[in-house]
């Protein structure tokens, strides 16, 4: 049986956090919110495998696979480098000993030494 409330003589927003909260779109905190809530909840089937426990317990192996996503931070290098260098420019020389370096790095990555 369904209390009437006086809405004129209640306070609303006591009444409006009460019907909140019985409806779901709060949390319910007394027996009688949280009885209001269930009566109008549905009900949810939940999956076959997962309606025992023993699923955990059946030697399956899940296997995760980390997806690498590729990411061109070529400018924010390019940045600290500079940085580092006090804004001076890279001697020729350098610049063809770190290209060579980088090719052999490529080189013995792909297997093709």
């Amino acid at each position: 049986m369904k209390k009437r409330i006086n809405i004129q003589e209640a306070d609303f927003e006591l009444y409006l956090d009460n019907a909140l909260k019985s409806y779901g779109y709060l949390f319910p905190e007394t027996d009688e919110q949280m009885t209001v809530f269930e009566e109008n909840m549905e009900t949810i089937s939940i999956p076959e495998e997962l309606e025992s426990p023993d699923f955990v317990f059946e030697g399956k192996k899940r296997v995760f696979t980390p997806t690498i996503i590729p990411i061109n931070n070529s400018e924010g290098e390019n940045n600290w480098a500079l940085a580092a260098r006090d804004g001076k420019e890279i001697p020729s020389d350098i610049l063809e000993k770190m290209k060579k370096d980088k090719e052999e790095a490529r080189k013995e990555l792909n297997g093709n030494q």
